[in-house]
């Protein structure tokens, strides 16, 4: 697990964060300036601009949170029911098996424990979230960049993103759309 030091020098190296938000909690930044280079957009709705030396420049922005020492699920409205790992049936009940995501104040979803055990009525096994599969549309993860102010999948990780993340030997990066 990386330090949030770390990972937010290394982002910031990369161009992708800019200052911290202004108003805003310390894991909140304004976009950097290679944003684009190391984030693909789709859709029409992106905007970007305003003045970046105002600490609150229009567009898209980004938040890494600590990491959680466990692994957490984090889902939001467009959260579809995940598959069973074994059978992959989907598990229409699954909100009702996880407690809901706390929110810190002004912050993001906190999730819920990625090591509860979700319950298949497919085939009766009983696995952590962690193992079911999310799809897009909910993940599990112990570090997080978040992109925010984006409709779910008009952003996407490019290349040149991925490979220095791996580069920082925190594991596998994946990525999720979660509306909240």
């Amino acid at each position: 697990m990386l330090a949030p030091a770390t990972l937010v020098g290394a982002l910031r190296a990369l161009g992708l964060l800019g200052a911290t938000r202004q108003g805003a909690t310390p894991d909140a930044f304004i976009a950097g300036p290679a944003l684009g280079e190391l984030i693909g957009f789709t859709g029409c709705a992106v905007q970007f601009g305003g003045d970046a030396s105002s600490q609150v420049a229009a567009g898209p922005w980004l938040r890494v949170p600590p990491p959680s020492a466990a692994p957490r699920v984090l889902w939001g409205r467009n959260t579809r029911p995940p598959r069973c790992p074994r059978c992959g049936a989907p598990l229409r009940a699954w909100r009702m098996q996880l407690p809901d995501p706390a929110t810190a104040a002004g912050g993001p979803p906190m999730g819920a424990d990625a090591t509860l055990p979700l319950h298949c009525c497919g085939c009766d096994v009983r696995t952590p979230a962690l193992d079911w599969r999310w799809g897009r549309h909910a993940g599990v993860g112990r570090s997080l960049i978040m992109v925010e102010e984006v409709f779910p999948a008009e952003a996407s990780p490019l290349p040149a993103l991925t490979s220095a993340l791996a580069d920082l030997g925190a594991g596998p990066w994946t990525f999720f759309y979660v509306q909240d």
